[in-house]
Parts: C-alpha cells; structure tokens; sequence
C-alpha cells in the first residue's frame, strides 16, 4: 500500500507519484499488503505476450520469485539512476525513503534495485549519475539496496502509518525489525 501522503501527477515521461508533504529518511512509503497481486513466476512466463507486456509496466519481481503487480497508486513509481527511495536488502516489499523527500518531490527508485524487472529502456531520468539505459536480465544489486540494521534506527524513530496495516509479510517484518534493535542493543 502507498503512503496516502502521495499523489500522482504527469510527467514528461507519463505519470508518476509525488510527496504531499516532507519524508524523512527511513519513512516508509510503500509496503505490500494482501490486495497486492502476487504472481509465481512460472504463471507469469505462462501468460501469452500482449498479457506479459501489460504487466510488464506495473510490476516487478520480488525476492521470492513472485511478480508483484501493486493494486494502487504505488505502481507509478518511476524509475531514476539518483533513487529518493528503495527496497530493503532483506525485505524488498517494503520502500523507504533514502534521504528526505521535499513536498512536491517525485517518489522514484533505481528499478536496478529490483530483483527484476522485464523490461529494457532507455533512461531518460536526467540525473548527472544516469546511465542512459536500464537493462532486464542483470543480476540484482544489492548495493543499491538498504539493508535493515542499517535503516532499523530511523524506522523506529518516528510513527510508520504503513506498519498499521494487518498482513503476515508486516507481522515478520515487525518481528525482525524488534530482533534486529534488540541485537544492536546487546
């Protein structure tokens, strides 16, 4: 689920989301919940191409093989080789913010963060850092990911409306997340 202080506004490149307000870094913005779709990876390659291609657009592929098809506005997330905000190493279902994102600021990940994704693209993001073009079939980047112990301490300093959702992926990451303060405290 998306951060209800998001909005989606076009861009040059389609549409894409937006902060309504500031988020700090370590503010989660999109967690996946039990509406989102979740398709095992042989199912997806079963499909016929024109059914690959939609898909292609919205979604991603997770650490568990499954395509992630999000059910609201969190699938307008654009892509940028300079990231505000990305996956957790060991929870990639979860995006937190990278560094603090200004109101009106767009919400974009380096999609070289995802475990996959299926489609190659030129990139058009302007950073300084773009590499000008996104490749499928790499192998995944862990660097470009953060890893829990690392974010654990601004994750717990302030309220995380998305952690109110019931689901069994929330509940394990709740439960690591206590594991990974408590072992930083020991």
């Amino acid at each position: 689920m998306i951060h209800p202080d998001t909005y989606v506004h076009n861009t040059t490149k389609g549409l894409g989301l937006f902060a309504k307000r500031r988020f700090e870094r370590g503010e989660i913005i999109w967690i996946i919940d039990d509406i989102d779709a979740k398709l095992a990876l042989p199912h997806y390659f079963a499909l016929d191409a024109l059914q690959q291609k939609k898909l292609n657009i919205y979604s991603y592929l997770d650490n568990q093989n499954r395509v992630i098809i999000p059910w609201d506005e969190g699938k307008y997330v654009n892509h940028s080789c300079a990231p505000n905000s990305t996956g957790l190493l060991e929870f990639d279902n979860i995006s937190v913010a990278l560094r603090t994102i200004e109101p009106d600021e767009e919400i974009v990940e380096d999609y070289s963060s995802y475990y996959g994704h299926f489609e190659s693209f030129i990139c058009y993001c302007g950073a300084s850092s773009c590499r000008g073009f996104v490749t499928q079939n790499r192998p995944f980047q862990a660097e470009l990911r953060l890893t829990l112990a690392e974010i654990a301490p601004a994750l717990l300093s302030m309220p995380q409306t998305l952690l109110t959702i019931q689901s069994s992926e929330n509940d394990l990451f709740l439960s690591t997340l206590q594991n990974v303060t408590f072992l930083a405290k020991s």
